[in-house]
Order: C-alpha cells, then sequence, then structure tokens
C-alpha cells in the first residue's frame, strides 16, 4: 500500500484514487436480491461531503452519535465523522413509530458519550421533532439529517487535517450482555493494528469476498464486518440483522450467490441454521468457497460444529473453513484466531479438577468431562498472560486463570470513567509489578499457544467451592427437555446472605402441549447429573422475554436484574 497510513481516511482516498470504480459495500435491504452498492469512488466523495459539512458546526475532538438502521447511510455517516476527525459513536436506532418506548438506551449513550451532533435520516429526524418528550432528549445535541447533505455542494469544501493514530476514532459502547454498557475509546491506532491482526489471523487479501449480517453498532459487525473489507480492499455483501434472524437460510444463500470466501457469527448463528434450513433449501446450496467461517461472540461448542459440518457438508463446507475466535471490545475486536484452514483443536478436560481451576486432559471416553474449542493463536505482537484473579499473579501452565492482554490493539480506556478505566486497563502483576495489562475479565488457558476460554469471572457460579460455568448448564437445560427452545435459557446465581442460589430460566418453544412439571423435572434432574448442582428456582417464561443484544446476545445481567426485581413473575405460563 505504499507509504503506512495514518488512518482508515488515508486508505479509502488510496482505494477511491487507485480503483475508483471497484465495489465496496452492497447491501441486501430485504436480505436477498434488492440491492444497493456504492464503488470506493463513491464512498469518498460521500464522505467528504458529510465531513465538509461536519467541520462547519464541529471541532476535532466532539463526538458525533450515529442513529441508523444497517445500510449505506450508516457507513457513510460513519466515515464522514472520521474525514471530520470526530468522534464517531455507533448506537441501536430507536423505532421511529415507538420512539417513547425505545429511546432508553439512546438517552443513557447521549447521558454519557454528550454528542455535539446525532446524524440521523431524514423520517427520525420528523419523528423525534414531533415529540416533545423526546425532542428534550437532544435539547444540548444538534441534529443532522444526512440525507439532506447534497454531495455536490459540499464535498470540494472539504479540508483534509493530520489524523495523530492516538486520537480517538470512535466509541464502542459495550453490548451490555454481561454489564451495563461502556463507551470504550478505541483510537486510530489501535484500529489499523487490529485489522491488520485480522488480515492476518483469517488469511484476508484482495481477493476475498465477505457477507455479513452482523449489526453494525457493534464491534463484530463494525471492526470486522465493515472496516476489515476496506482495509483489506475486497468487497463485502451486507444485511441486516433482523433479515438474517427470521430467515436464516438468506446469510448462506447470499454467501452461496455470491461466492463468499469469508463470513461467521456468533454460535448461535450456525445452531440456527441447522435448525431452520429445511433440507430442500439446502440442496440450493454452494457453500464450496467458503474459507473463513469464523465463529466469536460468545462460547463455540463442539457438538455445533460437528452438526453444522455434517448438516452443511453436502452442499460442499468443508469443515476446516471454522474459524474460531475469541475478541472483545476493549481490544478493538479479535484477540486470537486462526490461522485459516486449519481443524480447530478440540480439549476434553476432567470436571472434577476443573472445578477447582485446575486443566487435567482426557479422552473422549472420559465420563465427566467437559469439551473446549480452541480459539485460535494469538498474534506476537499481541501478549496473553494468564493470571490468578485473587493473587493478581501469573497463574502456573496448568491452571485456569483471568486473561489479561497487552499491545497495540487494547484500547485507551472506558469514555468519562476514570474509575472503571484505572480498575480494568491498568492491572499491573503483583509479585514485579510489569503492567499495565488490560483485565478481560474472562477465563481460560494456553496450550500450545491455542487459547482456550473457560467462562467470564462475572457469571460463574460458586457452589460449595466449586466453579461452574453457566453457559454448560445452559446447554444441559436445552438438551433436557424437548420443549425448550434452543439458545434461550439464562443461568446465573443470587446470593441469599448464607449461600448462593442457582436460578434457571427459560423460554418454551410455540406449543400448548408442554407439561411444565415435567420440564421442570427433567431440567433438576439433568443439572444434577451433569454437573452435582442443586437448582433452587426455575421460571418458565413465554417466548420472547428472554432480554438480548442486538446480535442476539442474552444479557445475563439484566436476567438477573429482572428476577431479583421481580419481573420474570409477570411472564411464568400457566
Amino acid at each position: 500500500m505504499g507509504t503506512t497510513p495514518a488512518s482508515l481516511v488515508d486508505i479509502l482516498h488510496r482505494r477511491a484514487s487507485n480503483e475508483p470504480d471497484r465495489l465496496a459495500y452492497r447491501f441486501l435491504m430485504d436480505g436477498e436480491y434488492e440491492e444497493v452498492v456504492i464503488t470506493y469512488q463513491e464512498l469518498d466523495r460521500r464522505a467528504r461531503s458529510i465531513g465538509s459539512f461536519l467541520q462547519q458546526f464541529t471541532k476535532a475532538g466532539d463526538r458525533a452519535l450515529l442513529l441508523f438502521p444497517p445500510g449505506l447511510d450508516f457507513i457513510a455517516a460513519y466515515f464522514g465523522c472520521l474525514y471530520a476527525r470526530i468522534i464517531a459513536v455507533p448506537a441501536y436506532p430507536p423505532h421511529n413509530a415507538r420512539l417513547e418506548k425505545s429511546i432508553h438506551l439512546t438517552r443513557r449513550i447521549v447521558d454519557d458519550a454528550r454528542p455535539a451532533l446525532a446524524l440521523i435520516s431524514s423520517s427520525l429526524f420528523s419523528a423525534i421533532n414531533s415529540l416533545d418528550s423526546v425532542k428534550d432528549i437532544f435539547a444540548d445535541t444538534r441534529l443532522v439529517a444526512i440525507d439532506n447533505i447534497e454531495t455536490n455542494d459540499w464535498c470540494e469544501k472539504w479540508r483534509e487535517q493530520k489524523i495523530g493514530t492516538n486520537e480517538i476514532a470512535f466509541l464502542q459502547y459495550t453490548s451490555g450482555s454481561t454489564t451495563t454498557p461502556r463507551g470504550v475509546m478505541v483510537t486510530h491506532g489501535n484500529l489499523l493494528h487490529n485489522l491488520e491482526l485480522i488480515e492476518r489471523s483469517f488469511g484476508q487479501s484482495s481477493q476475498s469476498h465477505a457477507v455479513i449480517w452482523l449489526p453494525p453498532y457493534h464491534d463484530m459487525g463494525l471492526v470486522g464486518g465493515i472496516l476489515q473489507p476496506l482495509f483489506s480492499g475486497y468487497p463485502v455483501t451486507l444485511m441486516p440483522h433482523l433479515m438474517f434472524l427470521q430467515r436464516p437460510y438468506r446469510w448462506l444463500a447470499a454467501i452461496s450467490r455470491f461466492q463468499s470466501t469469508t463470513s461467521g457469527g456468533p454460535n448461535f448463528a450456525y445452531d440456527l441454521c441447522v435448525r431452520k434450513i429445511k433440507p430442500e433449501q439446502r440442496a440450493s446450496l454452494d457453500l464450496s468457497s467458503w474459507e473463513v467461517a469464523f465463529n466469536g461472540a460468545e462460547p463455540v461448542y463442539y457438538k455445533s460444529l460437528d452438526q453444522f459440518a455434517d448438516y452443511f457438508g453436502p452442499c460442499g463446507f468443508r469443515r476446516e473453513a471454522f474459524l474460531p475466535c475469541y475478541g472483545l471490545a476493549e481490544s478493538t475486536l479479535l484477540v486470537s484466531g486462526g490461522p485459516k484452514s486449519k481443524l480447530p483443536e478440540i480439549k476434553c478436560l476432567e470436571n472434577s479438577p476443573l472445578e477447582q481451576n485446575q486443566v487435567s486432559f482426557c479422552d473422549e471416553s472420559t465420563t465427566n468431562k467437559r469439551v473446549l474449542v480452541g480459539c485460535g493463536h494469538y498474534q506476537p505482537d499481541l501478549h496473553i498472560k494468564i493470571v490468578d484473579p485473587v493473587t493478581l499473579k501469573p497463574s502456573p501452565a496448568n491452571e485456569v486463570g483471568e486473561i489479561w492482554l497487552r499491545g497495540p490493539s487494547v484500547a485507551s480506556g472506558y469514555w468519562n470513567k476514570s474509575s472503571d478505566t484505572k480498575l480494568t486497563f491498568n492491572a499491573h502483576f503483583s509479585d514485579t509489578g510489569e503492567g499495565p495489562f488490560l483485565r478481560t475479565g474472562d477465563l481460560g488457558f494456553v496450550q500450545d499457544g491455542e487459547l482456550f476460554i473457560a467462562g467470564r469471572m462475572k457469571s460463574l457460579i460458586i457452589s460449595e467451592g466449586k466453579n461452574h460455568y453457566p453457559h454448560d448448564i445452559e446447554r444441559t437445560v436445552e438438551e433436557s427437555n424437548e420443549a425448550i427452545k434452543p439458545g434461550s435459557c439464562a443461568v446465573f446465581s443470587v446470593n441469599n446472605f448464607s449461600a448462593e442460589q442457582v436460578i434457571v430460566i427459560v423460554e418454551l418453544a410455540h406449543d400448548d402441549k408442554w407439561n411444565q412439571d415435567e420440564i421442570r423435572k427433567d431440567i433438576r434432574n439433568s443439572i444434577s447429573a451433569c454437573h452435582d448442582l442443586k437448582v433452587n428456582d426455575i421460571r418458565i417464561i413465554a417466548p420472547g422475554k428472554i432480554p438480548r443484544t442486538t446480535s442476539g446476545k442474552i444479557k445475563h445481567h439484566l436476567c438477573k436484574e429482572n428476577y431479583v426485581d421481580g419481573l420474570f413473575n409477570e411472564t411464568i405460563l400457566i
């Protein structure tokens, strides 16, 4: 690419100059055939126009809230912020017709980020201004409908400015699956380093082609799905995440139609395809081009990989395309993954030692075992340490500990939260003082350069001195009775001042034939047999009542809050 770019602005400029007519983004509005496209040159002109307009009303370092549904307007607005040297704040847009009910998350982000502007569509602009209660939220924020910005009028007025690698590129508000959202300050340097990390780990090049349904408001959808293709110089076909969730076949059909090489998502997406795509639909697919099927953002299950590979093998899917990975917003996105075209690492561990944080491998015939899928190798310039979360000393090689990180991808902290930043981003070893490190809050170990994730510290259930990982128990619950809707179970613990109480929340499949007493009995028996754990309460609730992030992950902390507040009582089926 010649001289080293300082930011994505440099990269888009060069691509617009050298490959002006090459496709940058294709967006399937209906998830199928209704599409809009944009080339590098068109995106550069649109970004310069928006950037020029923003320069009239902002100064470097101001924040701009981005409230768009998935699509090319979101992408143009994001790059417009980069071109104006202001900090983009992507956020899930409130629903135009249900503003007062859907504005609560936007309100929290506005209160925290204090944006100078909110970039929106004309329709949302009208909806906000029609309701005083909503309009007041943006009292100190200028509302800008970007579809009213004329490209030809503003494009040539843009003033190029030097962008420093330590300047904040955007605030990535965390999904809220385990805690309340906080704005991660991702710098231009963080971004470029992580994009190069993804390129190496996933084996991406200008010959790649991606299909992405992930929401653009979160790190995997934005950094991995939108920015990485531009960084490496290959086209990407995007679709709204709701189109995938409504009909998973659309995802694989797009991979087949465009002969995509790269695509993926959380583990539940692969399970959903196996459950929802019928054999006659599968017969129409050609997945032989799929080289990198990344799997991250939630625990990776070996059974999910096996079932997907077996079911879609007849239409060309190869098991070695699977690329389990691990990452988090606090490290921009990727921490470990790959290499490409390598079968996933599967390890069997004895349960009893694991309950005491000891790693003891066993063979597949062992009865009381836990099977973990490796999340790939990590690059030398991103240092991973496994640390005892109590003593804050490095853990021995045969022990599970907290994953600590250090390297150029690690963000600079949380916006406007100095105490949280110090606690999370400024950790040091208690014996040598080495640091600073990012404390991920995730537990795991490294074996032969491969990172294995055991669970999250905040969700860990400790009963009678033994550690239990909720996602393992949730898998057991899902398999205990056919009435339980797959991927719709939350397990957590609450403290009653004498002991941890284990709580299970489950959604049932849409049917009225289920016997709830039998379901509860099956859940208790399965958890007792597989985990030697007593369940204190089981709540069977209506489908769709478990709170989730926009990417489909269960919000465990909110489940716990709702349970403690008695809100799940209202949805118990009779």
